[in-house]
């Protein structure tokens, strides 16, 4: 169960904050960096950068780094510049990746803050503006996470990522309990949502390492949350948008790749430099959890194979008999019945058995239906 009096909660606020208005207690309103990494997204460039440029809180400036695109992104980001002078293009000279521009990005940015964007994603108008409000009433914090709406490629609604809602009300964590809060519950940052404190970055971490590909954000998140603690919004304020062509979904689903990137996020976090931040104690339940959810998506592959052989076998049967439609259907219970068994096991194996914050959590998915409604009209 959570412990709501160790955490700071903070009253809703509905006030909406302008680029020029002074935020709470006296302070001047930070400045906020906004990096969006750009290969051949011209489609949804648009639908991004207005999202961006809607902000109820509007960022200083939006740096785009375009990785060689072969389409007409740079076209549709100078269409934009002509209009919005805070926006400034830098073009790799050859293709590096999404990694690298995101370090170069980061380098170029000049904010208190910096929030990494994706040019095929888009953010709800008030992110900025209740993640900045917040990080100004708690200016150690290291970042600001919230919720994330899942979208298809056309933007339809595919429900919203099911990461752990730490608190119902916005808080912040400070490192102890941050450390304590992924013990319980597990990894809740969401890239799509998160806003950095700049420094915190650039001087407690080495940046985002090209060695642990996909994996290259969550390690970041853990080290500067580790050290700085950490905001958390209960609300959906970003979507991810799910794409075949996606480096996510590109890289995802290799095995190989995931279990080497886990491994060297378990080895930087027992090296000399990051061990202070992390217990064993904590890298043990984080490397026994984290074997066992691979283990989850191998056991997905495995189940889909198994299927997809099931049909090629009734493909070779035109004129199935009454033996072979029986065998098939023998066969797929024992598929689906084993596959069944096999999540149960691992499931149990990789989460936290708290039926009290599972009810909690089931509460808020269910308000959050509402809450996300709302959003969409604002």
């Amino acid at each position: 169960m959570i412990n709501m009096t160790s955490m700071t909660i903070l009253p809703e606020d509905d006030q909406p904050v302008s680029g020029e208005q002074q935020m709470g207690h006296g302070l001047k309103k930070a400045s906020l960096s906004v990096v969006i990494p750009n290969y051949n997204h011209a489609r949804y460039l648009p639908e991004a950068l207005q999202a961006i440029l809607n902000q109820s809180c509007r960022p200083t400036e939006i740096i785009i780094i375009d990785d060689c695109s072969t389409d007409n992104s740079v076209e549709v980001i100078e269409s934009f510049m002509r209009q919005e002078p805070i926006i400034r293009l830098y073009r790799n000279e050859q293709n590096k990746g999404v990694i690298f521009s995101l370090n170069r990005g980061l380098s170029l940015a000049s904010g208190d803050y910096v929030y990494f964007g994706a040019a095929d994603d888009r953010v709800y108008p008030r992110l900025f503006e209740k993640s900045m409000d917040l990080l100004a009433r708690y200016p150690e914090a290291g970042l600001c996470s919230a919720l994330l709406q899942l979208i298809g490629p056309n933007g339809e609604d595919k429900g919203w990522i099911r990461t752990p809602v730490i608190s119902q009300n916005a808080c912040f964590l400070p490192p102890k309990k941050v450390i304590a809060e992924l013990l319980s519950h597990g990894f809740w940052f969401t890239g799509q949502t998160i806003v950095y404190r700049r420094d915190a970055i650039l001087n407690d971490t080495d940046g985002f390492l090209e060695e642990l590909a996909y994996r290259t954000d969550h390690f970041v998140d853990y080290v500067v949350a580790a050290k700085y603690g950490a905001c958390f919004i209960p609300e959906v304020l970003a979507t991810y948008r799910i794409l075949a062509s996606g480096y996510a979904e590109t890289v995802f689903d290799d095995e190989g790749l995931s279990r080497r990137t886990f491994s060297g996020l378990l080895e930087l976090m027992r090296s000399p430099r990051y061990a202070p931040l992390f217990p064993e104690s904590f890298v043990s339940v984080l490397r026994y959890r984290g074997w066992y959810d691979l283990e989850v998506r191998t056991q997905r592959r495995i189940f889909q194979s198994e299927i997809d052989f099931i049909e090629r076998l009734k493909a070779l049967q035109p004129k199935a008999t009454l033996l072979d439609k029986a065998f098939f259907f023998l066969l797929k219970m024992m598929t689906v019945i084993g596959s069944m068994i096999a999540k149960i096991y691992l499931w149990h194996r990789r989460v936290n058995w708290d039926f009290r914050w599972l009810a909690m959590k089931v509460k808020t998915r269910f308000s959050d239906h509402g809450r996300r409604g709302s959003t969409d009209k604002n």
